[in-house]
């Protein structure tokens, strides 16, 4: 197994779920839950008490994050099947041959850049979900090539943040597109804004706790984050103490749903309940062996698969794999398990697997 993944591993996980919280912009705690006062609910969950706090860090009470180094320990002593394989591995994510149509303001498209960076433009509105445009700090190296220049990018009316992982949320990456797009606004979860007021100097950032929708000034666009199973942590001492979640985009009479990281579990069927009509559902397929340590964070091809029926959306699209050594298996296994899922059970033309820089919504019959 690689150190300096396994070093990522062990900074990830620390030992410091006991120590206390530091101040918190834009959040309203009472009780054991909390929430940004500023916004609304969705429709449907208008009696929800709040997000789950204590003592300053969020959970999920049907999916609490339980994972030690006890378990680290036990993935590192067992033997990688593909090592040998990935020593050898030249799996490239392939790049699409039309890439015009991204600096074309007129085109509405929804493009993979890697990872689980999505480029999305609809109805003159432009957004960008997880941007990593490089190496994930200096542990994880890249191995897609970024499809088009940060530069050539249109300007981006909105800068979507899953969770602070590094692999989601880098430093070097958003310097660069705060630079590029001085007027962005940053959506995010809880408690996330310090993190983000070191690059970010307009201040044009919102944090939502789970169901909450977000307050934006453009009325033809609404943006919703919810829960999903996973975790955060960015330094040793702050487990947990940023929300992490994913997003409901509905915008342009289309509803994509960004599952940003997370296990299976029974969130799906309630993102059904509340976007009963969801066209396009992003959801990461890679980082999932061994599956006894990573299932309770990413989601499998096949627990993706399920997790894409579950939502009842129309259009499947991966991510969060081809990019970066995360796990046991090779890079490109997920997509070809995926692939091979979708085609025992004849939804080939609703599960696509794009090209980096294809336009998906060309994808779709």
């Amino acid at each position: 197994m690689n150190h300096a993944r396994i070093a990522f591993v062990l900074l990830l996980i620390g030992i410091s779920k006991w120590l206390p919280s530091y101040s918190q912009t834009q959040v309203m705690t009472k009780g054991e839950f909390a929430h940004n006062p500023a916004l609304k609910y969705h429709p449907l969950k208008q009696g929800c008490p709040g997000t789950p706090i204590s003592n300053g860090r969020y959970y999920n009470p049907d999916y609490p994050f339980l994972l030690t180094f006890k378990d680290v320990r036990k993935w590192k002593k067992q033997t990688n099947p593909y090592l040998e394989f990935k020593k050898t591995d030249t799996f490239q994510l392939p790049i699409s041959n039309e890439l015009g149509w991204i600096k074309d303001d007129s085109i509405d498209g929804v493009a993979w850049l890697g990872h689980a960076t999505f480029f999305i433009r609809i109805g003159g509105k432009t957004l960008i979900t997880d941007p990593v445009f490089g190496n994930a700090s200096r542990v994880l190296k890249r191995f897609s090539t970024l499809p088009v220049s940060p530069a050539e990018l249109p300007g981006m009316d909105y800068v979507l943040l899953s969770h602070d992982h590094r692999d989601h949320m880098d430093y070097s990456s958003m310097r660069l597109l705060s630079k590029l797009n001085p007027m962005a606004q940053y959506l995010c979860g809880l408690s996330t804004a310090p993190l983000l007021k070191r690059f970010n100097r307009n201040g044009k950032i919102q944090e939502a706790g789970w169901y909450q929708q977000y307050q934006l000034d453009d009325q033809t666009i609404k943006i919703t984050y919810l829960p999903t199973r996973h975790w955060c942590r960015r330094w040793i001492t702050d487990t947990n103490k940023h929300l992490w979640g994913a997003f409901v985009i509905e915008i342009g009479g289309k509803v994509i749903y960004f599952g940003g990281d997370s296990g299976y579990g029974k969130h799906y069927l309630e993102m059904r309940e509340l976007f009963p009509h969801i066209d396009i559902a992003i959801l990461g397929i890679g980082a999932y062996q061994p599956e006894w340590f990573m299932e309770s964070n990413h989601s499998s091809p096949a627990k993706a698969y399920q997790s894409f029926l579950d939502l009842g959306a129309t259009y499947m699209v991966p991510m969060h794999y081809g990019t970066f050594d995360l796990s046991d298996e090779p890079i490109g296994e997920p997509g070809e398990r995926l692939l091979s899922i979708a085609t025992e059970n004849k939804m080939t033309q609703r599960v696509l697997l794009p090209a980096l820089g294809q336009n998906i919504l060309g994808m779709m019959p």
